[in-house]
């Protein structure tokens, strides 16, 4: 029975656990199934190598709370360990554990208060504006991204309608879509980009609505990373 009562409190530790962290990263604009998803693999130090944890590596405050929760999975293990060999000795204390999760469970609630999660926002926002430059950081905030917007890279091909074409001709005026630059080879091509003949291999990054960039380039929407 009490094997049962630890494994129980200890579930219940972890997964207050990851809420807070989930909490921690949806202050700062990820979104909850992401962020509950990667919060879970950094404590079991698994599947974090996903594309999504991109979202995490590249904003400097998404990775300092990462590293405590990382830091939080090593030692919840070394816990995990100790209070088997102490369950084998017969010495668990169990009111140490519901003190854990009381503490837990309070910060959970304190972070779930509406008065609390708008403060988080601002001072992430403020901490971001104050302390890092504009070119530290992620794209989707840096371009106030939303969920219904993309960034996409679109490849010229020998058979592409735009070969030949200026960069300008991509883009309709009624369509929400703006060019940012050309990859040429080695080279980015940015001073007068809309004038830019395009031509085979070229990579142009674009950015805009989502279902629009996937209706009107689905045939050259390239998966190559810059």
């Amino acid at each position: 029975m009490t094997e049962f009562l630890f494994i129980l409190l200890y579930s219940s530790i972890m997964w207050l656990a990851i809420e807070i962290a989930v909490m921690l990263f949806a202050a700062t604009g990820l979104d909850k199934p992401i962020a509950r998803y990667q919060v879970i693999s950094m404590l079991t130090a698994t599947g974090f190598t996903s594309e999504e944890s991109k979202l995490i590596v590249d904003h400097p405050i998404r990775r300092r709370i990462s590293a405590a929760v990382i830091l939080f999975g090593y030692f919840s293990l070394a816990v995990m360990i100790s209070s088997i060999a102490t369950i084998l000795s017969n010495d668990l204390r169990i009111n140490v554990l519901f003190m854990v999760i009381a503490v837990f469970l309070t910060i959970l609630l304190f972070l779930k208060s509406g008065m609390v999660k708008t403060f988080l926002t601002d001072k992430f926002e403020h901490e971001m504006d104050e302390e890092y430059d504009l070119e530290d950081w992620p794209l989707k905030t840096a371009l106030s991204l939303e969920d219904h917007d993309m960034v996409a890279l679109l490849e010229i091909q020998d058979d592409s309608e735009y070969l030949g074409q200026i960069a300008e001709k991509l883009l309709d005026r009624d369509d929400d879509i703006h060019l940012l630059f050309i990859r040429r080879g080695d080279s980015i091509v940015r001073k007068l980009v809309f004038e830019e003949t395009l031509q085979t291999g070229d990579l142009v990054m674009i950015f805009g609505d989502k279902e629009t960039i996937k209706s009107r380039f689905s045939d050259i929407l390239s998966d190559k990373r810059l």
